[in-house]
């Protein structure tokens, strides 16, 4: 056991792993998981091995059956946990696979809510959605980095100028704003109108009203190339133009939040789906689940009938887990400063964090560690 200087500031590290590996899911109704408590007292990388949960000093990040997590950094006192998440990213397959193993905040008990910003990520069960905007009338919006950029099509594009369009045959090129454009993996040339396009995805564009709410959802089951099966990005730059491949209306003047689905269809078959949440007045409140009394109804087993809530409070929006079985989650994007009482996860792995620095005998009371190991135990078991 390590003798701690008086002042030291050390951290209680404690974890729980569901044994199995779903998705990168965490059941939380689940008695099927593994513990890991630790101290730790300087910078220190955590990784899984297998089932468990270790600290090691390692320099490479994958070796044999190790999985590297995360990497805690003690800077003046604090620990902060240096994340790895890039921003502007083209918002494609690949990058939003990408974060299904960053370190995220863990929204689930029912006293806990989270803060929404521009450009959040969230994350309901498996499904994630992203913040694409929001308005509070008379307030200035806040926004978190910006993960995914539109899709630029000028870099990859494969357009043969003597080729006709695929949907209209005609190669007329002459319009800005209806270019000529080509954002599919198949192999020759794709040539499409933007505006063609837009017209074809627009009649398998299925439009809903949110029942007793002034919200509009627009959901297309297969967004995506027919041929090759790539999926269109939603939004797409051409010669510095941004276009929606979707068009949906903006309320103005009103309160409103817009969320659009980022699941891949490799990662499974939840539909593009964008909803334009909109709030008259504080305390309004929308549901997501996937039951059919839920507002935004999100038709995936990993969600819950009544997963979570998105309100709006004190001229700020807001969204509390429902108790769901797999948590709402939100995607850290900048380095953390680890801080009491917050949950983490990555993948199936929960961590939570004590700080503490009152050692009055210069050790670590076993009976001490034994009370913040129970009260870790029984904060998640009321998750």
């Amino acid at each position: 056991m390590r003798d701690l200087k008086y002042d030291e500031i050390y951290m209680n590290l404690m974890s729980k792993t569901w044994i199995k590996d779903i998705s990168g899911l965490f059941d939380y109704c689940s008695k099927d998981s593994l513990s890991f408590n630790s101290s730790i007292y300087d910078s220190m990388n955590i990784i899984r091995k297998g089932q468990e949960i270790k600290q090691d000093a390692l320099e490479e990040k994958e070796i044999d059956n190790i999985e590297h997590l995360f990497y805690i950094k003690k800077e003046n006192e604090k620990y902060i946990i240096e994340n790895n998440v890039e921003i502007n990213m083209e918002q494609n397959e690949k990058n939003i696979n990408k974060i299904n193993n960053n370190f995220w905040f863990v929204i689930h008990n029912k006293n806990k809510k989270y803060f929404l910003l521009k450009n959040d990520i969230i994350k309901l069960g498996r499904i994630k959605f992203i913040v694409k905007d929001m308005n509070i009338v008379g307030k200035e919006i806040l926004k978190s980095n910006e993960t995914f950029i539109p899709f630029e099509i000028n870099k990859l594009s494969r357009i043969i100028e003597e080729e006709n369009c695929r949907i209209c045959y005609s190669n007329d090129n002459s319009n800005e704003n209806n270019p000529m454009i080509s954002i599919c993996k198949c192999k020759g040339s794709m040539n499409l109108h933007l505006e063609c396009l837009k017209l074809w995805l627009k009649s398998k564009l299925e439009i809903k009203e949110i029942n007793n709410k002034p919200g509009v959802s627009y959901i297309i089951n297969k967004f995506n190339c027919e041929l090759c099966h790539e999926p269109y990005p939603i939004t797409i730059k051409n010669n510095n133009i941004n276009y929606n491949l979707i068009d949906y209306n903006v309320p103005e003047g009103q309160n409103y939040i817009i969320l659009q689905s980022l699941n891949s269809i490799k990662e499974n078959n939840y539909p593009l789906s964008i909803h334009v949440l909109m709030f008259i007045e504080n305390e309004s409140s929308y549901i997501l689940g996937r039951g059919h009394e839920s507002d935004i109804r999100i038709t995936d087993i990993s969600v819950s009938r009544s997963h979570a809530r998105i309100f709006m409070k004190d001229d700020k929006f807001f969204m509390e887990d429902l108790g769901s079985k797999f948590g709402s989650l939100v995607l850290a994007k900048e380095h953390v400063i680890l801080e009491f009482g917050f949950i983490y996860q990555i993948g199936r792995s929960l961590f939570y964090f004590d700080k503490d620095n009152d050692n009055n005998n210069n050790n670590i009371d076993n009976n001490y560690f034994e009370k913040i190991k129970k009260s870790f135990l029984n904060f998640t078991e009321e998750l």
